[in-house]
């Protein structure tokens, strides 16, 4: 029997938060960028795309508030918004980010897109894909792309193919479901616990509301790439068994010490970065995992400074990840966001614009968002995997510095998005330093006998 399509889906308690953070600019899309050696079709993309539409009703959606209550609508459009343009120029990244940086209107813009870029600078085409934030997190993104690639070749090999609906719950607060009151209690307290560090001087950049507005009109939207092949990610992946050690903790040491120097104030404030965390990890499985946003976020702090050694920086962030563990990673704030849960849309988004206001005077730490491990079968098209995989946030006109890491199979992109006015050469030198850093560089040798 044939599952009809809803019409209207409830707009879950994340997404929600996120659509009000887009009103401001603050989020939108998730962006990744596949690489394959060889031609994809595009009239197949588009037939992929408007399938996938249809089988993950919420991608077909958009944002609606009808009688005060957040709610998906079915679009009536859907036939026009299924396209897969090839977009053609002798700059491949140029013409990448020019479609990359489309901005997201949290209202009209369609909650999946894709493009092919073809140029002489590369043999193969990329493929383009942007994600609405408002639905999926990034582990639903890379969902995305390996429900449309798996479903690109089906049709290869039958044209009528259809997969079926997916009914799955996206309920956003489902991971609690394990959770007994004694367990919320003991989150709550632990949140508690470490109000004074959330509390206290961090580094990072900062701005005011009414700089907030104007960099908001005026925001350029820029994309930068650190990209790690075969060789060195092995190496550092020695390095990581010889210290005991996850291409995590490596990452986010290399990470911090790149921040140092891009940001060296305030002075005798700790350094943070702020991680995004996967909370699938406490949700009851999935025979068909929903597309959703089920995040939460890891602040990982360490002292006023990175040490005189990158071994140093590692001990800390060993330290900072081991105390996380222990008290559930990434759950840390969750408990108090279930009162803003049980209010309504209109009084969630007086109280997160003004918290958001509030907060522009403060430094605001880096995002790092560790997309993890993924192997590159997963986003194969007639069999042809890829060969490159890239992730990107939303630039924002809040000054917080966005990137993300992902492994696909034995190489590994660091991908950063910013605003125009951080500056390319600055973003370019704080990459170098990152690469630098991290073992296996010039600067950063391994020994032999590690």
């Amino acid at each position: 029997m044939t599952t009809a399509i809803p019409a209207t889906l409830p707009a879950e308690f994340q997404d929600q938060v996120v659509q009000i953070v887009s009103e401001l600019g603050v989020s939108g899309y998730v962006r990744l960028v596949l690489d394959y050696p060889g031609p994809l079709d595009p009239a197949r993309l588009e037939t992929a795309l408007r399938r996938l539409l249809d089988a993950e009703p919420v991608l077909g959606c958009r944002f609606a508030l009808e009688d005060g209550q957040a709610l998906w609508r079915r679009r009536d459009d859907l036939d026009a918004i299924a396209g897969c343009p090839v977009l053609a120029g002798d700059d491949l990244e140029a013409t990448t980010q020019a479609w990359l940086a489309e901005r997201f209107d949290p209202w009209q813009s369609p909650n999946l897109g894709i493009a092919l870029v073809r140029s002489p600078a590369q043999a193969g085409d990329r493929l383009l894909l942007r994600v609405s934030h408002v639905v999926a997190d990034g582990t639903a993104a890379l969902d995305v792309a390996m429900a449309l690639t798996d479903l690109y070749s089906r049709l290869g090999d039958d044209p009528d193919y259809q997969p079926s609906v997916n009914t799955a719950s996206r309920d956003s607060l489902l991971w609690l479901a394990n959770f007994k009151f004694r367990d919320k209690l003991g989150l709550l307290l632990d949140d508690l616990k470490s109000l004074p560090a959330a509390l206290g001087k961090r580094r990072g950049l900062s701005s005011t509301p009414a700089r907030f507005q104007a960099d908001a009109a005026q925001l350029r939207p820029r994309y930068r790439t650190l990209r790690l092949d075969e060789t060195r990610l092995a190496a550092i992946d020695r390095y990581a068994r010889a210290h005991s050690a996850t291409l995590n903790d490596l990452c986010l040491a290399a990470f911090f010490r790149a921040f140092d120097e891009f940001c060296p104030g305030p002075a005798a404030a700790r350094l943070e970065v702020v991680m995004p965390t996967n909370l699938r990890r406490y949700a009851p499985l999935q025979r068909r995992p929903a597309l959703r946003n089920l995040a939460g976020t890891t602040a990982v702090r360490i002292g006023t400074g990175c040490g005189a050694s990158f071994e140093d920086t590692l001990a800390q962030v060993q330290a900072e990840t081991l105390r996380h563990k222990r008290r559930l990673l990434g759950t840390e704030g969750q408990i108090a966001t279930l009162l803003l849960a049980r209010a309504g849309f209109d009084r969630k988004r007086g109280l997160i614009r003004r918290q958001i206001l509030a907060d522009l005077n403060r430094p605001a730490p880096p995002v790092l968002t560790h997309f993890g491990h993924t192997p590159a079968r997963r986003y194969a098209c007639d069999g042809m995997a890829p060969v490159g995989l890239a992730a990107f946030g939303e630039a924002s006109p809040v000054p917080v510095f966005l990137s993300a890491l992902v492994r696909m199979d034995d190489r590994l992109c660091v991908g950063v998005c910013y605003d125009q006015r951080l500056g390319d050469l600055r973003v370019d030198a704080f990459l170098k330093c990152l690469e630098q850093n991290l073992p296996g560089s010039p600067q950063h040798p391994i020994p032999e006998k590690l």
